[in-house]
């Protein structure tokens, strides 16, 4: 693989871990809110999405490792 082929691998992947990132950090902020506000019906479906949110990013994380592991 060449460098500039690399260097575009690596910023697909940077990008997708900042969106991944952004949108975990949203859902847990959401799930404060609604925790902060009282909401225990609303702040148990978010927690559900939090945990959703952290598993996709778990599983891209283990997928890049893992690609990056058979390019080595």
């Amino acid at each position: 693989m060449n460098t500039t082929e690399h260097e575009k691998q690596a910023d697909a992947h940077r990008e997708a871990m900042e969106r991944l990132w952004r949108e975990y950090g949203e859902a847990l902020k959401t799930y404060d809110m609604a925790k902060a506000a009282g909401d225990s019906a609303l702040a148990a479906q978010l927690e559900l999405v939090v945990a959703e949110k952290s598993n996709v990013m778990q599983a891209y994380m283990e997928r890049h490792l893992e690609s990056r592991a058979v390019l080595h």
